[in-house]
């Protein structure tokens, strides 16, 4: 589930622009070597790939994961100069100890907890409420409930936690309320039909008539929490994230890298409280004024902070705003 953070040609689907999000950030901070071996857990179209197969030349292999079918096949067939040194395989990262299976142990993972442009742009997978579609949103299309399903079998109170947890959606009651109360006159089928119940809440709340633009160019969009709160809920990334962060460190080599972007608070919240365990140099109670644990910290974050895009970049590429970067080495 690569970050949005790649353009596709207008005239093409398979003519994809790479604009990857804090590409040399996540380079700088995981500093390949020529020789070293590289897993990117969320290949999309291959903007980190690419980077580092080229600093990792002549003999560092990487390996590519990816849940979407489509973004290996489109990075197997674009790729095929680095064929010898490119392992390819389908599969989600919560699953990352029997995918990598004969690989050997990497001294760099890296992993972008976004959505790739290629899905969202994609009218077909139902991600973006700009277009019409249906609500699919499932990376791996074939398996699991669609948004649809969601939409349509889930209780009130279940809606609501979703979209208050996952989207921090501030009307999560009211949309949740009018998503049960719409299904029953006729299901929920395309992203249009989200779309609009959620117009009608926030119309009703502003006292709006139908004419008037609720939104502008640089306002949040009402549609964009609810359908973010949708995607993570259809793909378990929150579980899934949480399975893959201690598999990860387990598996780096000693002096080994981990790079994650994450692009929702509580993806962050997650990367960095793992983070500051393994770095912490000491595990007694906090009332206690003398350490006596003698804990031996597992790893040292490369950065304090996380590392967010520049005002330059965002520009650029608007849809890497809220990206963090935060990455830790294993001692």
């Amino acid at each position: 589930m690569l970050a949005p953070n790649q353009l596709l040609d207008s005239n093409s689907s398979t003519n994809p622009k790479h604009i990857p999000v804090l590409l040399e950030e996540v380079i700088e901070l995981s500093q390949p070597k020529n020789g070293e071996n590289v897993i990117d857990c969320t290949l999309g179209l291959g903007g980190y790939a690419e980077k580092f197969l080229e600093a990792i030349k002549p003999n560092g292999r990487l390996l590519g994961l990816d849940r979407d079918g489509k973004a290996i096949g489109l990075v197997k067939t674009k790729f095929e100069k680095f064929n010898d040194r490119l392992i390819l395989r389908q599969g989600n990262f919560g699953n990352l100890k029997n995918l990598i299976k004969d690989f050997p142990q990497p001294e760099i993972i890296v992993a972008d907890l976004g959505l790739s442009s290629f899905e969202l742009d994609d009218k077909n997978r139902g991600f973006a409420f700009q277009k019409l579609g249906p609500l699919d949103m499932r990376m791996d299309q074939t398996s699991g409930k669609t948004a649809a399903d969601l939409l349509n079998t889930l209780p009130t109170k279940e809606l609501e936690k979703i979209l208050r947890e996952y989207g921090e959606e501030p009307k999560a009651e009211l949309i949740a309320r009018g998503i049960c109360e719409k299904r029953k006159v006729k299901p929920f089928v395309t992203t249009k039909d989200l779309t609009e119940l959620i117009d009608e809440v926030y119309r009703k709340l502003l006292h709006a008539p139908p004419n008037r633009k609720l939104w502008f160019k640089r306002q949040l969009h009402p549609a964009t929490q609810t359908f973010q709160a949708l995607r993570i809920a259809v793909n378990d990334e929150i579980s899934e994230l949480e399975k893959f962060l201690p598999q990860a460190f387990e598996i780096l080599r000693p002096k080994g890298r981990l790079a994650v972007v994450s692009f929702h608070s509580l993806e962050d919240r997650l990367v960095k409280r793992f983070f500051q365990e393994k770095a912490k140099k000491c595990s007694c109670p906090p009332e206690q004024l003398q350490c006596t644990c003698d804990r031996i910290p597992e790893g040292l974050l490369i950065s304090k902070k996380p590392i967010q895009p520049s005002l330059q970049e965002i520009n650029f590429n608007p849809r890497a705003r809220s990206a963090k970067l935060r990455a830790i080495k294993k001692n």
